[in-house]
């Protein structure tokens, strides 16, 4: 059964807005009668059925609720300098909420490409990504500032993570010992942290990292993390 979102699913009856409302219809060609299922992207699913067809505002009817469906084992949020090209931001967005991520967090760096972001594309990238994989967990996207970033998450209580070149001293991600529930890593533009941003993080308790000997695309970068880290929560489950 195909999966939909809305934002609020709380009430017994409800409505998807036009264009959402015309892709089940016409596309679907699903009709009065037929069943959704639809999540508000925070773990909750209704299972429902349509009882107006309208293609420009589709209503349906809850029948059963379900709550806390796909419970993530680690909680993985990351901040990543955005590259120049906003379709590699994309591309890493759909296929890190494919794998499974509770937060993005895009930086300005003193080396970023690109300091701006549509935050309202990643989040329809965001959302179509979680309906095609069939999941009910939607990643909060945001972009701040590096400096803003560590003083809002560097005192947190976590495994907490820097990737950067030239660290030829430090631990592979694929050795490290996940402690905790939580890891926020970092993962820099494509001119690297400078290397006031790399003590900066330092002296927030993270954690230096390698992700391997190769040097890699920043959103290369940050989907290798995603996969190890993900790899490691199957293994020590």
């Amino acid at each position: 059964m195909a999966l939909f979102y809305l934002e609020n699913i709380e009430n017994t009856i409800l409505s998807f807005p036009a264009e959402e409302s015309k892709h089940i219809v016409k596309s679907l060609r699903l009709k009065n009668g037929d069943s959704l299922n639809i999540t508000d992207g925070k773990g909750n699913l209704v299972e429902a059925v349509i009882i107006d067809d309208d293609p420009k505002r589709c209503t349906i009817e809850v029948k059963e609720r379900f709550q806390n469906r796909d419970k993530r084992p680690l909680i993985l949020h990351i901040g990543i300098a955005p590259t120049k090209n906003s379709d590699r931001m994309e591309w890493f967005v759909e296929k890190a909420v494919e794998i499974g991520i509770e937060k993005i967090s895009f930086l300005q760096c003193a080396h970023s490409e690109r300091n701006k972001i549509n935050l309202e594309r990643m989040e329809r990238v965001a959302i179509a990504a979680m309906k095609q994989s069939n999941t009910t967990r939607l990643p909060e996207i945001e972009m701040m500032t590096y400096s803003h970033f560590l003083k809002t998450y560097g005192n947190e209580s976590c495994d907490k993570l820097i990737a950067w070149c030239n660290n030829d001293n430090t631990k592979q991600l694929t050795h490290y010992q996940l402690n905790s529930g939580k890891i926020i890593l970092l993962i820099g533009p494509e001119g690297d942290f400078s290397n006031s941003e790399i003590q900066e993080a330092l002296n927030h308790n993270f954690s230096s990292i390698k992700l391997g000997n190769r040097r890699l695309r920043t959103e290369t970068a940050a989907l290798y993390g995603c996969v190890i880290i993900a790899s490691k929560t199957l293994i020590n489950k």
